[in-house]
This record gives structure tokens, C-alpha cells and sequence, in this order.
């Protein structure tokens, strides 16, 4: 049996989690040394994460080792910064068990392999082993390499929650503790950090766009914004007033009180067609501020900033493919991580999508934005005259490139450095 209390080895639900632990780890191509750990030790590795883990006060027999390990790496800080995020989170808690069964399969190894000092007898009971002092600093010094410190994802996270939300920083934060699991997760999470300060610099331009006023034509019902909305007083706030003085002035001084909304939301309807192929993860070379750029990131920067403004959205990112419909922002997060840069593209399979979208969603006021640095020289004009007659509007933005049937056909703002100004002045143009 495992270490923990409050777990049901036998059941169902458990003998899952195993299950799908171990295809986990072949599918990431680990090596593990399955043989050597039980499908105890590998239920303990995730409920440690899962639940709050009560522990055996003496380990059974064979699993004094095992015991040991998980004592230790609970009593650390970095098992405290990691269950901050794994308690009850499916996902981040299979992550962090195959982390520490990582570290305890290389305990093993150095065991195996005689290199681990001080190591005499694998039947050792726990007692002996609690006092081997070289045994605990290896375990220590194996947890701190596995397991990683989540610090920085912290901070990360703080950052995108910041910029976008706390949604996004929670999705963010749990795709990014997989980056050295999966190591391309690590150019991503650079993408990513990029992508906040881009965002962060550009806060000004994503503001909602303007709210023309209705005036004597109800919209709606909202809180007054100033004395003189009063005269728009629901029927509610009216009541209020006859009954309860005191309770009218203070709604009246808290601005909590209804009104009749005037106000028309004439905030633009986007429709974003966003490159995503192998060509946009190179960078993009910005002489003034001396730094390069990945294009993906600029063009998903300038994707974000106009579903914020936008009052609503709609972005497919494609490269020799079209991917589905996204319509938050926290699900562009999670693309962009989840994301394998590909070869090829084909603008015209993107905008045949869009124009097919638009008729059968009934899109016509949209506007349409295509996203690419222009690598593809297979573009059909008569898709590009089919998305201005399904759309109210069509724009090209090449991001450090050219493409001479876009340019012809349709209204091309061209990027040639991917910095901050370009990104400002782009959405100004759009």
C-alpha cells in the first residue's frame, strides 16, 4: 500500500489516475523505471499534489524509501508554492507527479547504480533511513532539480493577471508548469512574457471605443454616472425615493442607483485571421529599440488589443490549416501555448473559412482582419473579392513581408518593425 491515509488504492477512479499517468509518460517518451515503482507510489505521487495528503505515521513494509521522499518533499517550500496551484486542479496535478516521480526514479537509479553514499542496505527501515543525512540531502537536491521552483511562473502569472485577468493567469500559470516536461514550452512561455509587456504598453489603445448617445431611446438599465442622469430614474429608483429618503441619498451617494440607459455601444465587430506558421516564430528585427521580436508575438499582441475593444470577436489562427473559432481572450492564451509553430500556409484556405463564417453566421457586419507576414504565393484574388462582398470590411496587416495579390487586392498596412510604436500605430489604422 502507499503512504497516504486518505486514499482508496483500490478504487476505481484511482486505478485511472495511474492509468493515465503512465500513458502520460509514454507519450512524453520519459523513461521510467516502472518495474521499481508500484501503482501505490504512483497514486501517492498525484494525490500528494490533488488533495491535502495525510500521512501514514509508519510506512508498510518495502515503501520506507518511498515514505522518506514524500516526508521530505512536503515539508519543503517547494511543495508548498506548487500545491498553492495543484489542490483540486486535475491538469497541474498530473504535471507535478510526474515531476517527483521523475526525481524519485533518479533516487533509484543512483541507488542502483552504488552512488549514492552511505547507502548499505535497500531493507533499512524508516528509522535508519530518516537519519541518513546524505540520504536526505540527495532526496532534497533531487527535488529542487525535478520539481523546478514555480517562482517564476508566480510572477508571470501575477503579470498576465495584471494585463488580461485573473482567468488568463490561471490558465497561463497552468500551462506554463508543464515547460520543463515539455521543453518548447519554454520558447513559449518567452512568447508569453513578451506578450504581457507588449499588452501592458498598449493599454491606452485597447479602451473600449466609443458609446454614442441615444437620447429619449432606452437601451438598457445601468447605475448613474451623474446628478443630472437623474432625470432618467427607474420606476425602482422613484420607489426608493417615496419611501426611504435616507436609503434614496445614500444609493444617490454610492452611485448605486438604476437608470435608464441611453447609450448605444458602437464598439467595432472584428472577425482576426492570425498567422501562426513556422515563419512567424522568427524575429523580427527592430533597429530602434535594438531588440528582436518574435512576429507571432506581435501580431497575437495586436489580436488581444482588438478583441478588447472590440464589442465582439471572433480569431482563427491557421498556418497550413484552419483551427477553430476563438471568442475570449483566455482561450488565445492558451492557443498560443498549446501551439506547434508549422511549415506552410495558405492565407486562402483562412479567408475561404472566414467568408464561409460570415454566411452561415450571418457576419456581414464584421470586419475582417488577416494577420500574416505574407509567405504564401498561392493566394487566390476571387477569395479575397468574396471576403469584401461577406464582409463590412477587410484588412491586410504583413508583418515583415510583402505579398503582391494581398497588396493589389485589399487595404495593407505594413509592418516592418515589430515594436511598440508599429503596434500602436496599426491599431490607430485599423
Amino acid at each position: 500500500m502507499g503512504s497516504l491515509l486518505n486514499v482508496d488504492y483500490n478504487d476505481e477512479l484511482t486505478r485511472l489516475r495511474v492509468h493515465e499517468i503512465v500513458k502520460y509518460f509514454q507519450r512524453l517518451g520519459i523513461p521510467l523505471k516502472l518495474a521499481k515503482i508500484s501503482n501505490d507510489v504512483i497514486a501517492d505521487s498525484f494525490y500528494i499534489h490533488y488533495r491535502t495528503p495525510i500521512l501514514k505515521e509508519e510506512p508498510t513494509e518495502g515503501e520506507a524509501l518511498w515514505h522518506l521522499f514524500v516526508k521530505t518533499y512536503i515539508a519543503t517550500e517547494v511543495y508548498q508554492e506548487v500545491s498553492r496551484i495543484s489542490r483540486y486542479n486535475y491538469q497541474v496535478s498530473k504535471s507535478a507527479s510526474v515531476k517527483l516521480l521523475r526525481a524519485y526514479n533518479s533516487l533509484l537509479s543512483r541507488i542502483e547504480r552504488g552512488s549514492l553514499e552511505g547507502w548499505e542496505d535497500k531493507k533499512q527501515d524508516f528509522r535508519e533511513l530518516n537519519q541518513n543525512q546524505q540520504l536526505r540531502q540527495e532526496i532534497s537536491s533531487l527535488l529542487r532539480f525535478y520539481m523546478g521552483s514555480i517562482k517564476n511562473i508566480e510572477k508571470l502569472r501575477k503579470a498576465v493577471t495584471k494585463a488580461l485577468g485573473d482567468e488568463v493567469g490561471k490558465e497561463a500559470a497552468e500551462l506554463l508548469f508543464d515547460i520543463d516536461i515539455d521543453p518548447y514550452r519554454a520558447r513559449l512561455a518567452k512568447i508569453l512574457e513578451s506578450l504581457v509587456d507588449t499588452i501592458s504598453a498598449v493599454q491606452t489603445e485597447m479602451e473600449h471605443g466609443p458609446l454614442s448617445e441615444r437620447r429619449g431611446v432606452v437601451s438598457g438599465v445601468t447605475r448613474i454616472r451623474a446628478f443630472s442622469d437623474l432625470q432618467r430614474a427607474t420606476n425602482l429608483s422613484k420607489a426608493i425615493y417615496i419611501q426611504s429618503r435616507e436609503l434614496f441619498g445614500y444609493k444617490l451617494a454610492t452611485k448605486s442607483l438604476s437608470i435608464y440607459d441611453a447609450t448605444l455601444d458602437t464598439r467595432e465587430k472584428t472577425y482576426l485571421l492570425v498567422d501562426k506558421s513556422g515563419s512567424m516564430f522568427y524575429t523580427l528585427y527592430d533597429g530602434v529599440a535594438m531588440d528582436m521580436t518574435q512576429k507571432i508575438t506581435w501580431a497575437t499582441a495586436l489580436a488581444v488589443a482588438l478583441m478588447k475593444r472590440s464589442r465582439k470577436s471572433v480569431l482563427r489562427f491557421f498556418d497550413q490549416m484552419v483551427y477553430p473559432p476563438i471568442t475570449n481572450i483566455k482561450d488565445i492564451v492558451k492557443a498560443l501555448l498549446r501551439v506547434l509553430p508549422l511549415g506552410g500556409t495558405d492565407i486562402s484556405a483562412a479567408v475561404h473559412t472566414a467568408v464561409r463564417d460570415a454566411k452561415q453566421q450571418g457576419l456581414h457586419s464584421y470586419k475582417l482582419i488577416i494577420v500574416t507576414d505574407g509567405e504564401d504565393d498561392m493566394v487566390h484574388p476571387e477569395v479575397l473579392k468574396a471576403a469584401k462582398a461577406a464582409f463590412r470590411e477587410v484588412k491586410a496587416i504583413l508583418i515583415g513581408g510583402s505579398n503582391e495579390t494581398i497588396e493589389s487586392y485589399l487595404s495593407t498596412i505594413k509592418v516592418n518593425t515589430a515594436n511598440l510604436e508599429s503596434l500602436k500605430t496599426a491599431l490607430k489604422n485599423i
